[in-house]
């Protein structure tokens, strides 16, 4: 049966928001249960970390492979077996007989999202081609659920359960399946994809634009994980209770995900993409001064580091679709900044941390962090000149 192309929008749309749930929920469902897990298998705080460190460092090495993948099967199909993948492997966890299961688990859930982010860039960038911000907020805002979502259920569905963590972390396979049932019709309209792009699909190791991305994407992701681990903690440091600190965190994350659609919308409205991004970072530069120099109730910066960072992320996935011309180049382009930002985003609260034991302080955290955020608001002036240099002699 044909499809009105009300209708394939409505569909295509529909499978991009329920493909992007599923991109987070294998890491953030794991992390309330992680002090069980380490209990019920006995092992040790450096073990079970692996079980959230294992996607992320695969999200910043599988990605590297989007090109050959695109290649061999087409985008639609790779991106169906990255959601059968991630089902497979989060359904795993309902019969985990060793920590060496749920390891199997992440290994296969990070190479799936991995593959996944740049393929999904792709398909924006093919099917959405004036409406790339919306898009951008669409699949921003998914992530965001599906995290929110695996966060704040997990534990009601342990006790749901019968106490089973088992059957909670299984239990998010279901919308991967719903992902699965809107994402096959989005393949089988696609036909032959893989013989028809014989073109080069190599990432652009040689542009200096795409350098630039990666070190952007990275600083961002370093910026959004050491605020996000870190604001809570600080704010009890300065008296806040931990009832309170939690509350700033729901209210951190919701402005968060509401901006993620709005600001990337209306910089697609407006077409001032870099005017957005250099607001947005500003911003995060107000919330962090107000974390290094409290003068104000703890709700101002949290709710200026929200609208923030609810910009800069989507922002910078649209860098890499306004930079290339076809779907199969943004997809490269993403690959290799999402690869190269992770890895190096995985360093920065690394950094931080290292920061808070030396100094015994959250305030050295935060001024680390508006300093990476003022070379983002540097790099955001570079990206757009016209002047660059598009190859590295």
């Amino acid at each position: 049966m044909k499809l009105k192309h009300q209708e394939r929008t409505y569909l295509y749309i529909l499978a991009l928001f329920f493909t992007s749930i599923n991109l987070r929920i294998g890491i953030t469902s794991i992390s309330p249960l992680l002090e069980t897990i380490r209990q019920d298998l006995n092992i040790s705080n450096f073990s079970v970390s692996f079980l959230t460190a294992i996607p992320v460092f695969c999200m910043g090495t599988f990605a590297l492979l989007t090109g050959k993948v695109i290649k061999k099967y087409g985008a639609e199909k790779a991106i169906m077996a990255c959601l059968i993948l991630i089902g497979f492997a989060t359904c795993m966890r309902a019969f985990p007989s060793s920590i060496l299961t749920l390891f199997t688990s992440a290994l296969f859930i990070g190479i799936g999202i991995a593959l996944a982010g740049p393929l999904l860039s792709g398909f924006i960038k093919e099917k959405f081609p004036t409406k790339i911000g919306l898009m951008i907020g669409i699949y921003s805002v998914g992530m965001g659920t599906g995290a929110s979502l695996s966060a704040g259920l997990t534990l009601p569905l342990q006790h749901v359960l019968k106490g089973s963590w088992n059957m909670a972390l299984a239990f998010w396979g279901v919308l991967t399946i719903i992902a699965i049932i809107f994402w096959y019709p989005v393949m089988k309209r696609k036909k032959n994809t893989s013989i028809q792009n014989k073109k080069n699909n190599n990432l652009p190791l040689r542009n200096k634009k795409a350098w630039l991305f990666t070190i952007f994407f990275g600083l961002q992701s370093g910026i959004f994980y050491s605020i996000t681990t870190w604001l809570a903690p600080a704010n009890q440091s300065m008296g806040v209770s931990s009832g309170q600190a939690g509350t700033l965190i729901t209210v951190f994350t919701v402005i968060q995900m509401i901006c993620s659609f709005l600001i990337p919308t209306l910089a697609d409205i407006y077409k001032n993409r870099p005017l957005w991004l250099l607001g947005s970072i500003c911003f995060v530069l107000a919330g962090l001064s107000l974390m290094i120099y409290p003068l104000t109730t703890p709700w101002i910066p949290s709710i200026l580091l929200g609208i923030g960072l609810g910009g800069v992320f989507p922002l910078a996935l649209m860098l890499p679709l306004y930079e290339t011309k076809t779907s199969e180049d943004a997809s490269a382009w993403t690959a290799m900044m999402q690869s190269g930002g992770y890895i190096m985003g995985g360093f920065i609260p690394v950094l931080a941390g290292i920061a808070r034991d030396y100094f015994n302080s959250y305030t050295q955290i935060f001024i680390i962090m508006a300093l990476l955020s003022l070379v983002l608001f540097i790099l955001t002036l570079v990206m757009n000149k016209r002047k660059i240099e598009a190859k590295i002699a």
